[in-house]
C-alpha cells in the first residue's frame, strides 16, 4: 500500500518550510503554500538560487499569522488586505501580488543584504498552470509551476545509498513523500487519488542547484550530489527528481483535508 508519510508546507518561496500532520486543500495547492514571494529591486521572483541565505529564515503560523524567524529576530507579517497592488515577474509569468509591509522589507533586506519586498498573492491574483500541461483556468501560487510535488521514500533511499554522506529530503522541498513504492516508481504515475480527490502525474521535476544547498545552514555543500543525480537521473539533459501533481477536476476542491497515512490509490491509464 502506498501512504502518505510527510506533508510540507512553504508560505513564503525559498524559504524554510514548515512540516504538517494534516493539511487542506485549496484550488491552488496546499493550504497557505507559497502564497508569499520576496522580490528584488526589479520586481522579479528570489530564489535560493541566488539568495542560499533564504533557507536560514524559518517559517510558522501563530494564530493564523505568519511568522519569520532568523535567529534571535522575528517579524510578524501583517495581513495585506487593501494593499498597493504592484506586478511581479515569476519566471516567464507576469503576475499582480499585493505589497505587505515597509516593516518587513526593511527586516528581510538587513537578512539577506540586498534590497527586496515581500509580496502576497491574493485569492484573484491568478497565474495558470502551463497550459502544456493543465487546461485552462487551472492555477498555481507563487510555486516553480505546479500545485504539489510528490517524492517517495525510496526514491530518497536510493539516492542517499550512492552518497557517501546521506542528505535530508528537505533539500528537495516536496509538498508530499509517499512509502510503499520501488525507487523512482512516481516517473511512471499517470491518474492518482487521495481522500476521493483525483490528482494527475504531469511531470518530472527538473533540478536545478537547490538540492546542493544545506537548508539549516544556507550553504552549498552537497555538488557532489548533483554529480550523483547525474549520472544516473539525467533524463533529457535535465537531473529529474520527483513527480508534479495537478488536479484532474480543479473544481472538485471544497476544503478537504489529506493527512499523514493516507492512502494513494494509482489508477494508471
Amino acid at each position: 500500500m502506498i501512504k502518505i508519510s510527510e506533508l510540507y508546507i512553504y508560505p513564503v518561496k525559498s524559504l524554510a518550510g514548515i512540516k504538517v500532520n494534516s493539511t487542506k486543500l485549496t484550488q491552488l495547492g496546499f493550504n497557505n503554500d507559497r502564497r508569499w514571494m520576496i522580490i528584488d529591486k526589479n520586481d522579479k521572483f528570489m530564489s535560493q538560487r541566488e539568495f542560499a541565505h533564504m533557507a536560514t529564515i524559518k517559517t510558522a503560523f501563530k494564530n493564523n499569522q505568519l511568522v519569520l524567524s532568523h535567529q534571535d529576530s522575528q517579524m510578524i507579517v501583517p495581513d495585506s488586505n487593501h494593499n498597493k497592488k504592484i506586478r511581479v515577474t515569476i519566471w516567464k509569468d507576469s503576475i499582480p501580488a499585493s505589497h505587505v509591509s515597509e516593516d518587513v522589507d526593511i527586516w528581510l533586506s538587513n537578512i539577506l543584504n540586498t534590497h527586496c519586498r515581500l509580496v502576497y498573492m491574493e485569492n484573484d491574483d491568478n497565474r495558470q498552470i502551463d497550459k502544456d500541461f493543465a487546461p485552462l483556468n487551472h492555477f498555481v501560487s507563487f510555486a516553480d509551476g505546479y500545485p504539489i510535488l510528490v517524492i517517495s521514500q525510496a526514491s530518497m533511499d536510493d539516492l542517499n545509498d550512492r552518497l557517501p554522506i546521506p542528505v535530508d529530503i528537505n533539500r528537495f522541498r516536496p509538498n508530499m513523500v509517499v512509502t510503499g513504492t520501488s525507487a523512482f516508481a512516481e516517473d511512471q504515475w499517470q491518474e492518482l487519488s487521495i481522500n476521493n480527490i483525483d490528482l494527475k502525474a504531469v511531470k518530472t521535476c527538473a533540478r536545478c542547484i537547490m538540492p546542493s544547498i544545506n537548508q539549516e545552514s544556507g550553504k552549498q555543500d552537497q555538488l557532489n550530489m548533483l554529480a550523483t543525480l547525474n549520472k544516473f537521473r539525467k533524463i533529457d539533459n535535465k537531473i529529474k527528481f520527483g513527480q508534479n501533481l495537478i488536479y484532474k477536476d480543479v473544481n472538485q476542491i471544497n476544503n478537504h483535508i489529506i493527512s499523514c497515512g493516507d492512502l494513494v490509490n494509482l489508477r494508471n491509464v
